[in-house]
């Protein structure tokens, strides 16, 4: 059976993420704040890594497009 995989990247949960917390949906962002605490550990996990060159490459491609998902 094929699939499509529809889950969002971290940058698109952020968009939906900020819109929730900019309208005031509290309770939204109180459920997603497991998500939240995840994504930014990883961050602090990845900032600590000695990454070869190749690998540099790819996280700083990864987070330009994610970022622009986000409008930076």
């Amino acid at each position: 059976m094929k699939t499509i995989d529809i889950t969002p990247t971290w940058g698109e949960w952020g968009n939906v993420y900020a819109r929730l917390a900019e309208s005031g949906e509290t309770r939204a962002v109180r459920a997603l704040r497991p998500d939240l605490a995840r994504a930014l550990a990883a961050a602090q996990a990845l900032k600590t890594l000695t990454l070869t060159e190749e690998q540099t490459d790819t996280v700083s491609r990864i987070l330009q497009q994610e970022l622009t998902k986000q409008g930076y």
